[in-house]
């Protein structure tokens, strides 16, 4: 088993690092791994697409060394999900890598290596921004909760996922895990169990805290608990998760997805449950936060829920799933207080982009702080609120949700930025268009391939 080059406990960024640092890296790296020969840049769209630039080895070093800056491409976060340039996008627009070192992994299979990289971006006659950025975005809001309330965060994340292969006859994909699920040691009889445990050891030896593995669903879905990590460290290991098991089931002719509804028809779901906790615990500020993130989330559907599909995910939930509402130990609400100052939030899935998905989510909690706002809505957990409101609906749809965004945005940009607020649901709204001409199967086909 190799060594991790960097090991994910807690490491802060390193996207400032010297050109030598990174170089003595990158020295270790062919030294622990001399099968490498190639670097990936990669970063998250805002349809959380996983995207990247390949660039050999050797170029990468002589490029750092030199302090030359590292191009992206000027499209880098104007694709849509289906891979079509969104309207306006200029042509002389420019995306930089600012990679961070600390994400540095070999990949499965491979002769290469990934990096996770924030985006810098400039337009003739402009200043450089970071304002586009989902990563950078993020960064932004955790800085503004340590400065002005001396707060920071921990999240850990539940990836449930399905394995799937195409039928032989029809070449449709259907289930290649069908062992039995909600934790029962039958379905850790299925052979691709196996290969799930594999995945498991390659991320450990990576420095990923995976605490659990378990059966989930009726039948063939599993779900990783991965232990909870500072906000920015949190999303790379997520995204890490995602590819070490896309990558290893790959191998073995099988598509792993983390789809919200990867068969049509099938009652199955996968979630994206998040767990986010106030750092210090703070009775003081618990209340508001959790009153802002309330207030909000209608509007924070449109990045937690960024697909049409995503939707149909709730469906089966009752009891104030489908309102903003808020439960002590209740899992029917979309929100869940676990313990003081921490809570699991369920109405996210896979395909949204956790970067600026978090900062949206905290950004809202930092209104209420700001606003000093109350919590009216009563705890769904106590059987005392058993006939209590249950609070605003939330969308049944996207288009619903982008409505929601962008006649609140002036309130939530206030902490998250306007542009990347405008430039998300411009994205998304053409996205909703471009899809809505494909045949429903397809797109499924292409969210499983992705997701």
């Amino acid at each position: 088993m190799h060594n991790p080059i960097i090991n994910l406990k807690g490491e802060p960024p390193m996207t400032a690092a010297a050109p030598s640092k990174v170089t003595e890296l990158l020295n270790r790296l062919q030294r622990n791994h001399p099968l490498v020969k190639f670097l990936r840049f990669q970063w998250q769209d805002y349809s959380g697409v996983l995207r990247g630039r390949v660039v050999p080895l050797d170029t990468a070093m002589a490029q750092i060394a030199e302090g030359k800056p590292l191009k992206a491409t000027g499209l880098a976060l104007t694709c849509s999900v289906d891979n079509h340039l969104i309207p306006g996008t200029p042509t002389d627009a420019q995306f930089w890598l600012v990679p961070d070192w600390s994400t540095l992994h070999p990949n499965i299979g491979s002769g290469s290596a990934q990096v996770l990289c924030s985006l810098d971006y400039t337009l003739p006659g402009h200043e450089m921004t970071q304002a586009l950025c989902p990563r950078h975005t993020l960064s932004r809001v955790l800085r503004q909760a340590q400065e002005r309330w001396g707060l920071s965060f921990l999240v850990g994340f539940e990836v449930e996922f399905l394995i799937l292969k195409p039928n032989p006859t029809t070449g449709q994909m259907e289930r290649c895990s069908r062992g039995w699920g909600l934790f029962s040691i039958s379905g850790l009889r299925d052979p691709c169990y196996e290969h799930i445990e594999l995945c498991v050891l390659q991320l450990k030896a990576r420095g990923v805290d995976i605490q659990a593995i378990h059966t989930e669903g009726v039948r063939g879905q599993y779900e990783f608990a991965l232990g909870p990590k500072p906000p920015m460290q949190a999303v790379d290991q997520l995204l890490l998760v995602h590819s070490y098991l896309k990558d290893t089931f790959a191998q073995h002719g099988c598509t792993v997805t983390m789809a919200p509804k990867p068969v049509a028809g099938d009652s199955l779901a996968n979630g994206q449950h998040t767990h986010l906790s106030l750092q210090p615990a703070s009775p003081h500020l618990e209340e508001s936060f959790l009153a802002g993130m309330l207030k909000r989330l209608p509007s924070l559907c449109s990045f937690c829920l960024p697909q049409d599909v995503s939707y149909e995910r709730l469906k089966p939930f009752v009891a104030g799933a489908d309102t903003a509402c808020w439960g002590t130990e209740c899992r029917l609400v979309p929100i869940r207080k676990i313990e003081p100052s921490r809570w699991e939030i369920r109405c996210i899935d896979a395909m949204a982009n956790m970067y600026s998905t978090l900062a949206a989510i905290i950004g809202a909690g930092l209104m209420g702080l700001a606003g000093q706002e109350p919590l009216v809505w009563p705890d769904l957990g106590d059987p005392a609120n058993a006939d209590a409101d249950r609070g605003e609906p939330l969308p049944k749809k996207l288009d619903e949700a982008l409505d929601l965004l962008d006649a609140d945005a002036g309130d939530l940009a206030a902490v998250i930025g306007r542009r990347i607020i405008d430039q998300y649901v411009g994205t998304k709204r053409f996205e909703v268009s471009s899809l809505s001409k494909l045949d429903p199967e397809e797109v499924r086909e292409l969210f499983n391939e992705l997701f």
